[in-house]
């Protein structure tokens, strides 16, 4: 634990980095002075220095502040972060909101996913509880060019390559990262030069986590080569973001000029522009009509139909039951018809208790802490489930799922489909409900893993009950 004795700051001269973060606001626009924000406060380094930054705006700048803690029960010192922070926002008259992740709630796997998601479920619920639109967060210079190097190393859409955006939609406002020009470098100084107290999470150095091997290892190598390296990377940040903005308009304007007042796409305009170009004119219109997730490969295996004069008309499958038809001079996207467009699509959607999803084309699944819920007439199984394994969500299956056989050994999802002969178009829309994480509980209609219950499992673990019933059916308010 790293603490230094906590005095209050004079205002009266600012640092460099105040100055400096004090313009990035104005410049910005990120907030006003009547906005309130909650500000998420670890009680790390830089976390502190962000309430200490806000804190000392000027009185034209500065929000309502309210500080946002999690003690995630990890380790012995949250306890202590927790009685530090309650205090320091006595002392300095802060509005403060606490919660706690119960250790019986943590699971034995993904451990860090699952603390992030309780987190920042927690900051929507002191969002919510204090009608404030804006969450602070403390990502720094540093955290962007980790992101950067992880999501070039993974590979992906060079959009993905921006890392971190200093602001996005989050709950029913904006999540905003105020700190994103500056180094940790320069808030270590600042906490240093003001004497802030904060505390040091030791698993921040455990480098069997891949962020922490870039931020202690693959970082400070690149830094010799160029010391230079954050600042050139939060540069490429910005470049990047700026160009994007500028290729999607420019995208946009080409769209407009494409689309006849039907939607439709007229293939002569289309084809008028550069390959690359129309590629992006696709993927744009297929975005503009909720179909986000084609690949290039796919894209490019469209505009080779679209341009194959041999075949006039056309009708294409596409995922999630958007099927494109070509039609001599245009093409259009289209929804395969569903009689309740009241239902949930069969694609990746976190479950809701007590609501009606399609799993395939006759079906329905609700899942329901009782069974009164459902009808008689319903199928419905129950199944008691560790607390960590919420939320569930309905997706569809992928080559590398497998579930767990009683005899603690796996099966391939792929495997079970096969033996139980479901023909390869079925296959194509198969469902399965998985887990908080990502593990499968169901192959939906077809076989449910394995899960061994601990002795007195009926006291922490939760039934759940899953009800199948034929689309065409009234669905249950």
């Amino acid at each position: 634990m790293v603490s230094v004795v906590a005095v209050v700051v004079d205002g009266a001269n600012m640092t460099d980095l105040q100055q400096a973060f004090e313009r990035h606001l104005v410049r910005s626009r990120f907030f006003a002075t009547q906005d309130k924000v909650v500000v998420a406060v670890s009680t790390g380094v830089d976390s502190m220095v962000l309430l200490d930054l806000l804190q000392h705006l000027s009185s034209k700048n500065r929000p309502q502040i309210i500080v946002a803690h999690m003690n995630h029960e990890l380790r012995k010192q949250s306890q202590l972060e927790e009685r530090f922070i309650r205090q320091y926002c006595k002392q300095n008259d802060l509005k403060l909101a606490v919660a706690h992740w119960p250790q019986t709630l943590h699971p034995q796997t993904g451990v860090e996913n699952a603390a992030r998601q309780a987190r920042y479920h927690f900051f929507q619920e002191v969002m919510k509880d204090n009608q404030a639109k804006i969450l602070l967060t403390a990502h720094h210079q540093n955290d962007l060019a980790e992101t950067m190097l992880m999501k070039m190393t993974r590979g992906g859409q060079l959009s993905q390559l921006v890392g971190i955006r200093d602001r996005r939609p989050f709950a029913s406002g904006t999540l905003i990262r105020p700190l994103l020009p500056f180094s940790k470098q320069q808030l270590k100084k600042y906490a240093l030069q003001h004497h802030l107290k904060w505390y040091e999470d030791k698993t921040n150095k455990d480098l069997n986590i891949q962020r922490n091997r870039f931020r202690h290892a693959i970082i400070p190598m690149l830094e010799k080569e160029n010391p230079q390296l954050l600042s050139h990377l939060e540069n490429y940040h910005q470049q990047l973001t700026d160009l994007l903005a500028w290729r999607d308009q420019a995208v946009a304007d080409q769209l407009a000029a494409c689309v006849d007042q039907q939607g439709r796409m007229i293939l002569a305009r289309l084809a008028k522009n550069k390959e690359i170009i129309r590629k992006e004119i696709l993927r744009q219109w297929f975005n503009q009509q909720g179909m986000y997730d084609i690949k290039d490969q796919q894209l490019d295996e469209l505009l080779q139909s679209l341009e194959n004069k041999k075949k006039p008309q056309q009708t294409i499958k596409l995922p999630h039951q958007y099927i494109l038809e070509k039609d001599y001079a245009t093409c259009a996207l289209k929804k395969l018809e569903n009689p309740l467009e009241n239902l949930q699509k069969p694609q990746d959607h976190v479950i809701k208790l007590e609501q009606w999803y399609q799993v395939d084309s006759i079906k329905l699944m609700a899942v329901s802490a009782e069974k009164s819920f459902f009808k008689d007439e319903e199928q419905v199984v129950s199944q008691w489930l560790a607390p960590d394994q919420f939320p569930l969500r309905l997706r569809q299956w992928r080559q590398k799922d497998r579930i767990r056989l009683k005899n603690g050994h796996h099966q391939l999802v792929k495997r079970v489909l096969i033996n139980q002969k479901v023909s390869r178009k079925q296959r194509d829309q198969q469902m399965v409900l998985v887990d908080a994480h990502d593990e499968v509980v169901w192959i939906v209609n077809q076989k449910w893993s394995w899960f061994e219950r601990p002795t007195g499992y009926q006291l922490t673990w939760q039934p759940c009950f899953i009800g199948i019933k034929n689309k065409e059916k009234k669905v249950n308010e």
